[in-house]
Parts: C-alpha cells; structure tokens; sequence
C-alpha cells in the first residue's frame, strides 16, 4: 500500500466518525485526509478548503479526485 492508499484508508474511517488515527499525521497528510473525507470543520478548524488545496498540491489533487469522486460526503 503506498502512502496516498493509506491516507484514503484513514480518510474512510475519518468519513465514518473515526478520527483515531489522523493524530499521528502530518500537517499535509491531514489537510488531505480532511479534504477527501469532508470533516474540514473537525479536522482542520481553523485551515480555509483554499489553504488545505494548495498545501496538499496538484498531485495528491489529482490522485484524491479519481478516488474519491464517486463516493458520497457525509450528511453530519
């Protein structure tokens, strides 16, 4: 499993509720765990979505947008 695989695996469980393992990620590797998940306002509080996209770079954009386009946003 390579490193963005991962992060989707914790952005799965962070959609669901489970924050448990996003304390031990970096200030990147959150922001894109908060963006694919849609818990911005849980994660990253007090980071604007525009701050976390330019943190999180084109690559990482563009490998978040294929995986996570289809899936739904959670409700809550």
């Amino acid at each position: 499993m390579n490193q963005l695989e991962h992060l989707d695996e914790i952005a799965r469980e962070a959609w669901a509720g489970d924050y448990a393992r996003t304390g031990v990620l970096s200030k990147g590797e959150l922001l894109y765990v908060a963006l694919a998940s849609g818990r911005m306002r849980e994660l990253c509080p007090s980071d604007s979505i525009a701050y976390a996209v330019d943190r999180v770079g084109p690559e990482w954009m563009a490998h978040m947008l294929t995986v996570w386009r289809a899936d739904t946003q959670p409700q809550n």
